[in-house]
């Protein structure tokens, strides 16, 4: 068992829904993935603003985090966010343009991870970014 059991937070819905974001969906980044990786999120329910004073010009929301007993796939953490801080740091291109930041040729990390080299970031699973951490550590 991790340092906790789960842990109960609020905030902006915004953020909220890019914890818990799939891809394909305009939330989904960097966030998203990390955060699904290590944990389960889960919106729990939301507050309007005005439930505080004085009120804020957001709607807030209750998420909870529940820690996996692993991660979700095996892959390192340094990789995992270089990875996808490559991938998301230029959203709407294509992989195999994005990842040239990681400053090696992405064709042989895309087809050692199994990844189409005309997908995007947004496109890609938490288990498909976790493929290419682990191959970006053998290829480069």
């Amino acid at each position: 068992m991790g340092a906790y059991e789960s842990l109960t937070l609020m905030f902006q819905r915004e953020v909220a829904e890019r914890l818990v974001a799939t891809p394909r969906s305009p939330a989904y980044g960097r966030l998203s993935v990390i955060v699904q990786w290590l944990a389960e999120p889960k919106i729990l329910f939301d507050l309007p603003p005005r439930a505080f004073v004085p009120p804020p010009k957001v709607t807030s929301s209750v998420v909870s985090l529940v820690p996996r007993p692993m991660p979700l796939m095996p892959a390192n953490k340094a990789a995992l966010e270089r990875v996808t801080a490559a991938a998301f740091g230029q959203r709407r291109k294509m992989l195999r343009a994005s990842l040239r930041t990681l400053g090696i040729a992405p064709e042989p990390l895309l087809e050692a991870a199994g990844v189409k080299p005309t997908a995007r970031a947004e496109e890609l699973s938490v288990a498909e970014f976790c493929a290419l951490a682990r191959a970006l550590e053998v290829v480069a």
